[in-house]
């Protein structure tokens, strides 16, 4: 894949844009002819961050670790347990009814990861994107909603001529333009990207990405930028949320997360990242275990189980949102309520001093 530089984002003013505070999703589970629930699925478990505008916040983790649930919960596609979501000074998004969140459907939109099940198959290309054009009353005229349609097309390199042809006569690449394009219809501030190149060939997915910072910058847009692909997120991301078992574990900017890690389960993500040289020899943390049930997880914190640097508050308290500098981890070995109770000789371990540097 060959990617475009990431243009950077010195001086620019953060004006907050999407602010999620202490998201909760929890599935009920039933059983029996009554559907009585007897237990949940805790999917995202008290997840907050903020969007800055004209920022891409990438969220990243393991397969099953909440990533697409926190987005779908913040458009209201899947109603959250608590918690709240605020959109440039609007009101709790959470609380409002169905005819209030209206608006603001249009101001956030969504790229779905399957390019082919997200489009209906009966409609053609000029059909699915003028569909919203007319619903939020963009156009006067069939003839303008034609030429918006074409621009659209036009803005994610296809062609006009692609307006009469259905989903089944493009290839998958394609396809996610379709589905980026139908994003832009309504002209968003916010797109939530759920894994938008996870799908595609490896050859297309350069050219996927290139496109949104493309559109990005000409739209002035901001993403949360869903994948587990950390090579994907470090080029598009300015800062990167890495998640597991529902719960955020660190945030930081891009190049500082990347380059030193502090939480156990992030360094261990990017160690396990394969580097194609045979004759570079990397020392890995290798993870215990599998990913905990989210019906039961943990006590204290989710990672303990499989974290080489436990000691005693790690199985018992649930860890803070510790600030270091511009980033915050959740990890008691950088909570100095904790740093008499850390023992030098877990696993060579360094003294927290040195653990909280750099």
């Amino acid at each position: 894949m060959i990617y475009r530089k990431k243009g950077s984002r010195g001086g620019v003013k953060k004006e907050p844009l999407l602010q999620v505070i202490d998201l909760v999703k929890h599935f009920p589970i039933r059983k029996g002819v009554f559907g009585k629930v007897v237990n949940h699925v805790k999917a995202v478990d008290g997840v907050s961050f903020t969007i800055h505008r004209g920022e891409t916040l990438g969220l990243a983790g393991e397969s099953g670790c909440g990533k697409t649930t926190v987005g779908r919960v913040i458009l209201r596609l899947l109603e959250a347990t608590r918690g709240e979501v605020y959109f440039n000074g609007s009101p709790n998004l959470l609380t409002l009814s169905q005819k209030e969140m209206r608006p603001y459907r249009k101001k956030m939109q969504i790229i779905f990861q399957d390019p082919y099940s997200s489009l209906n198959p009966r409609l053609t290309v000029g059909s699915t994107l003028s569909e919203p054009i007319k619903v939020f009353k963009l156009a006067s005229s069939r003839e303008e909603t034609r030429r918006r349609c074409a621009e659209l097309l036009n803005w994610v390199g296809l062609e006009e001529q692609h307006l009469s042809r259905y989903p089944h006569e493009f290839s998958g690449g394609q396809r996610q333009r379709i589905g980026i394009a139908r994003a832009l219809s309504v002209q968003p501030e916010l797109i939530i990207a759920d894994e938008p190149v996870s799908a595609l060939d490896v050859s297309i997915q350069g050219q996927i990405i290139n496109l949104l910072m493309d559109l990005k910058e000409r739209l002035g847009l901001s993403y949360l930028f869903v994948a587990h692909d950390l090579s994907v997120v470090r080029h598009i991301s300015d800062r990167v949320a890495i998640m597991y078992l529902g719960r955020i574990v660190e945030l930081a900017e891009t190049e500082p997360l990347f380059q030193a890690p502090k939480h156990p389960y992030t360094r261990a993500l990017l160690e396990a990242v394969p580097v194609p040289d045979p004759f570079t020899k990397k020392k890995r943390i290798l993870l215990e275990g599998d990913v905990p049930d989210p019906i039961d997880p943990p006590s204290g914190c989710h990672f303990h189980p499989r974290c080489h640097y436990r000691f005693d508050p790690c199985d018992k308290e649930d860890p803070r949102l510790i600030p270091i500098g511009e980033r915050t981890v959740a990890c008691h070995l950088y909570d100095p309520r904790h740093n008499s109770a850390i023992p030098e000789t877990i696993l060579d371990v360094p003294p927290p001093a040195k653990l909280s540097a750099g």
